[in-house]
């Protein structure tokens, strides 16, 4: 996974960018229009020009994108960035050209701005950067942003890689493991006692079974999980790859949810959440108060939940049980499991042990079978959204005690944010057993996609609507 201050920077340089595009574009109107002694061909006022250059910017920060400028490739030379950005902009000069072409009124005054703007975009945009990766580069002697690497293997390929990180100042060199045949405990001690970003397999003849068990190994830890491959290796089809002191790097991708992606979810997750929020703010008041009519205690309740990395979460609900019956702190103290025993219904407590869930509730009051049907009892949650602690959509929040039902799939679950609503609540909610829940949320960690996203917002309308349930 990427860390945060990659994300940053990746995400602060298509503003920078754009405002570096437009300012070039506009000086070179100046240049052209208001310094020089010729004439112009057309007559274009200035707000007009600026409005154009402004309304074309997206395109050409699209082009950028198209050629790799806002890639997560740590190892890039700025030799080759800047190789990139003067590809980006010669496609969004001819872009430019394209429209002044084909529209019927001209874009630009004269043809020497088009001349100048190309100049004034390479510099100011190679500037940009170049301020932007040095003060990177700056944060990076005081750890900030740094991967800290441990290398997996002897020999001359370990040996380059090993030299290769050293020099790269992105990078800090965790640990060395000499033997990947009998590294495996070496490697789970490091991880326990020291912050490792990634592993490098530097050998190529590891079993397909000791790799296996290093790719569990790191994704138990939350770490990257990378190797040499052989010539089969290469063909993968969940990896990416790069190249470090001439050698090919294949990174195993545990989520699509990564980089520019994972950018794109948090930001809807905001947008979403702070339009819900507005909408249904008066129904948290009447809801409150139903609840606190209803039976006397907090209008809200919240319950421990695993989050992403395994992090402990408060999760916000309205509250649907009675009081006596609530669990968790600050209510009896006691597990669902406990409380269900002393009502004395073994069919329920059995029920519960097996699912988790319960389709007749005793313990829920009038007005939270009204929530829970509805699933409105999950409105305050959109509270933990805005918290940055849950997703819109992502798999279920689960009790730490539910993790082992995950198995070896425990550390790909913990990839990503649970969420409000996902996979396994759109596809059968309490009608499915626990194993296919569990299935269905490790599925939608590793193949998330941004249509599958669109897919489960309408099929979880469509279940409330339906009210098939709480979840």
């Amino acid at each position: 996974m990427r860390k945060r201050s990659e994300l940053l920077f990746n995400l602060l340089l298509m503003p920078l960018d754009a405002g570096a595009l437009l300012a070039s574009w506009v000086f070179a109107y100046v240049i052209r229009v208001e310094y020089s002694l010729k004439p112009t061909v057309y007559s274009i006022p200035g707000r007009e020009y600026f409005a154009a250059m402004a309304a074309l910017a997206p395109i050409s920060i699209a082009l950028f994108a198209l050629v790799g400028l806002y890639s997560f490739n740590s190892t890039r030379s700025r030799w080759r960035e800047y190789g990139a950005v003067i590809a980006g902009v010669s496609a969004s000069t001819m872009f430019l050209i394209l429209v002044d072409f084909l529209t019927t009124k001209p874009v630009f005054p004269s043809k020497a701005v088009l001349i100048y703007g190309f100049l004034l975009s390479t510099i100011s945009v190679i500037f940009v950067r170049f301020i932007l990766n040095s003060f990177q580069r700056w944060l990076f002697r005081f750890g900030v942003g740094r991967r800290r690497v441990v290398v997996i293997g002897s020999g001359e390929m370990a040996d380059n890689l090993t030299y290769a990180y050293q020099k790269q100042r992105g990078y800090v060199l965790a640990g060395i493991i000499p033997r990947a045949k009998t590294g495996y405990q070496k490697l789970e001690a490091l991880l326990k006692k020291n912050k490792v970003d990634e592993v490098i397999l530097a050998e190529y003849d590891v079993a397909a079974e000791k790799q296996l068990e290093y790719i569990t190994l790191t994704h138990e830890y939350h770490v990257g999980y990378k190797f040499v491959p052989t010539v089969a290796g290469l063909f993968q089809t969940r990896s990416e790859a790069e190249l470090v002191a001439d050698l090919p790097i294949i990174e195993v991708v545990r989520t699509p949810l990564d980089g520019w992606w994972r950018i794109y979810k948090t930001v809807l997750d905001y947008v979403v959440a702070l339009m819900l929020m507005i909408v249904f703010a008066p129904f948290f008041v009447v809801f409150a108060v139903a609840i606190k009519l209803t039976d006397a205690g907090p209008a809200f309740y919240k319950h421990e939940r695993i989050g992403r990395d395994g992090k402990k979460i408060q999760v916000w609900k309205f509250r649907t049980m009675y009081t006596k019956f609530s669990t968790g702190p600050g209510y009896t103290g006691k597990t669902a499991q406990e409380v269900l025993e002393e009502i004395g219904d073994k069919k329920l407590a059995e029920e519960f042990s097996k699912l988790q869930k319960l389709k007749s509730d005793p313990r829920v009051t009038p007005i939270g079978k009204f929530l829970r049907s509805t699933s409105l009892d999950e409105l305050p949650q959109i509270i933990n959204v805005l918290r940055g602690e849950l997703s819109i959509i992502g798999p279920r929040a689960v009790i730490e005690d539910e993790l082992k039902r995950y198995g070896d799939k425990r550390a790909t679950f913990l990839l990503i944010k649970p969420g409000i609503t996902g996979l396994w609540q759109v596809s059968g909610r309490n009608d499915i057993s626990y194993e296919n829940r569990v299935k269905l949320d490790v599925y939608y960690v590793e193949n998330w996609s941004a249509w599958q996203d669109i897919r489960i917002i309408f099929r979880t309308i469509a279940v409330v609507l339906g009210r098939k349930g709480g979840y």
